[in-house]
């Protein structure tokens, strides 16, 4: 079994079952990107290792110490700050416990996201509303000249009524 699990198609899981079983009766690592798990790292498109249950059921500061559970843990890293970030109020780390900066943090991140996302909207509405603008514009524009063009037809012809109407008397 070379592939990846997430490789394998129907008929090859049927005819590997007894290693596919063996891999995942015990597993130590967790695919990133397709949720599978195995024992073994190499059958996995993006391993991550899997905490033991002793390191799980610590504290928070001891599972900061454990090595296999650091990469599992959420990241303390603060956000890039954009326009739409500068904005917002600024919070003081100090304010506020670690517990809730925590939670903060991922909240931020969300309300950051949304904002982002409504400003892309809304950059793509102004680009609609000014192609719309502009050929209202150019409609315009040939609206007048054709109304110039038929107000210059109906002089000339009524020019030539006029002409035509003396001689029609005699």
């Amino acid at each position: 079994m070379t592939k990846r699990l997430c490789k394998l198609n129907r008929r090859d899981i049927s005819d590997n079952l007894g290693d596919i079983h063996r891999l995942v009766a015990e597993p130590k690592f967790l695919c990133r990107s397709c949720s599978r798990s195995s024992a073994d790292k190499s059958t996995l498109c993006k391993p991550a290792a899997i905490p033991p249950v002793s390191c799980q059921s610590k504290p928070l500061t001891e599972q900061q110490q454990c090595g296999v559970l650091a990469e599992a843990l959420p990241t303390t890293t603060t956000p890039k700050l954009t326009k739409t970030a500068n904005k917002a109020e600024p919070k003081s780390a100090t304010d506020i416990p670690m517990t809730e900066e925590l939670s903060l943090e991922t909240v931020d991140k969300k309300s950051l996201k949304r904002a982002k996302k409504a400003l892309k909207a809304q950059k793509k509405a102004q680009k609609k509303l000014r192609k719309v603008l502009k050929k209202s514009q150019k409609l315009l524009r040939k609206q007048s000249k054709l109304e110039h063009k038929y107000q210059l037809a109906a002089a000339t012809v009524e020019k030539q009524v006029m002409k035509v109407q003396p001689e029609q008397l005699h």
